[in-house]
């Protein structure tokens, strides 16, 4: 936990500015004694750079103050403690900030929305959601909304599965046009789980799908980035087609420099295994922690939010907002796997695209 010393010390400065406490001695005395810390320090001196003070009251984070030193800011140390809070636990997160104090776009960016406000202080709060999806093999952008719109994401890896689904197939763009490659199965079986069902990924089709990629993407911007992201995918030795499709997602996100937190239903869930499909999905998230579950707009058919609420879980459904890049002709073809925008977006653009959803 930081001194007091250090909490007053960095605070008076502040004061009066975005916040009013009127008297900092009391107030670091309590957020010391009741409250905790998250900080990071400088390497080579130990000075503080920023911190995070907030209470961890049941059921929910309250962050009672964020800090950096004049000379840190705007490198992101802040938002890299707070994604580390964030990430930590699986309960709800709310703050208090003036309604003119710039950090209100660090909050919102972080996903923290408005529930109401009082005089010039805005209440914001960070609805913490579990979302839990059949692994697919560089899938399209949907997908990847699902999993933005969560804070863990759980691949449903020991359901059946699904011959002819979107396991271990999707679309590229081939001369202006959509193309449908499928990743080889092994014996592929509805009677067999996704983690039980083996690729057949060999050194002969590897370099013909390396080959495919490079006829449709070549001269693509961002091609010999990408084209190194997928061979590094198809060179690993995965044990199943769900392993080759998790690190498809992983390694996307590393490649965007975002941090991926995810689990999968074998190692987290496995005893739930035979419940009824909207139980199942109940019953993980109630284990992780979560009273929020978000699922792909296809659910909407299956599940419904009374049934949900009903069993202590609020249901949501994202809704992809439809977006437009310059791909090699002036006729866009939408919806196509991630591996296109990859190719003709630079990252920060591919961060953006990543927030064009809605819940509903």
């Amino acid at each position: 936990m930081i001194g007091q010393n250090e909490i007053v010390s960095s605070l008076a400065p502040l004061n009066g500015v975005y916040f009013n406490i009127p008297n900092l001695n009391d107030y670091a005395a309590k957020i010391a004694t009741l409250g905790k810390s998250i900080e990071h320090r400088s390497e080579h001196t130990n000075k503080l750079v920023s911190y995070v003070l907030y209470y961890d009251n049941n059921p929910e984070i309250f962050i009672s103050m964020v800090w950096t030193h004049p000379e840190y800011q705007g490198q992101g140390y802040a938002k890299g403690l707070l994604k580390k809070l964030i990430h930590s636990n699986h309960k709800d997160v709310r703050l208090e900030v003036h309604k003119d104090n710039p950090a209100v776009h660090l909050y919102e960016d972080l996903g923290f929305c408005f529930t109401e406000q009082s005089s010039d202080i805005c209440n914001m709060c960070l609805q913490k959601r579990i979302a839990i999806m059949q692994p697919y093999v560089f899938p399209y952008l949907g997908y990847f909304h699902l999993i933005e719109a969560s804070n863990i994401f759980v691949f449903y890896d020991d359901v059946n599965y699904i011959t002819r689904g979107w396991i271990n197939r999707n679309r590229i763009l081939l001369n202006d046009k959509d193309f449908l490659f499928t990743i080889p199965i092994s014996k592929a079986s509805q009677n067999k789980l996704i983690n039980e069902t083996f690729s057949s990924v060999d050194e002969v089709w590897r370099n013909k799908f390396i080959r495919t990629i490079s006829q449709g993407y070549r001269k693509a911007p961002y091609f010999s980035q990408v084209e190194s992201l997928i061979t590094s995918v198809f060179s690993e030795n995965h044990r199943s087609i769900s392993d080759l499709a998790i690190s498809s997602v992983a390694k996307t996100y590393e490649y965007l420099g975002i941090p991926f937190n995810y689990t999968k239903s074998s190692d987290c869930s496995p005893e739930t295994r035979g419940l009824d499909k909207a139980d199942r999905l109940i019953e993980i998230a109630k284990k992780q922690g979560y009273k929020r579950y978000v699922n792909a707009p296809g659910g909407v058919s299956l599940y419904t939010k009374e049934y949900f609420e009903a069993n202590g879980i609020e249901l949501s459904f994202v809704k992809s907002i439809p977006i437009q890049y310059t791909q090699h002709s002036n006729t866009f073809v939408p919806w196509l796997s991630i591996i296109d925008i990859l190719m003709f977006n630079d990252p920060t653009v591919i961060k953006g695209f990543l927030k064009s959803y809605q819940l509903t």
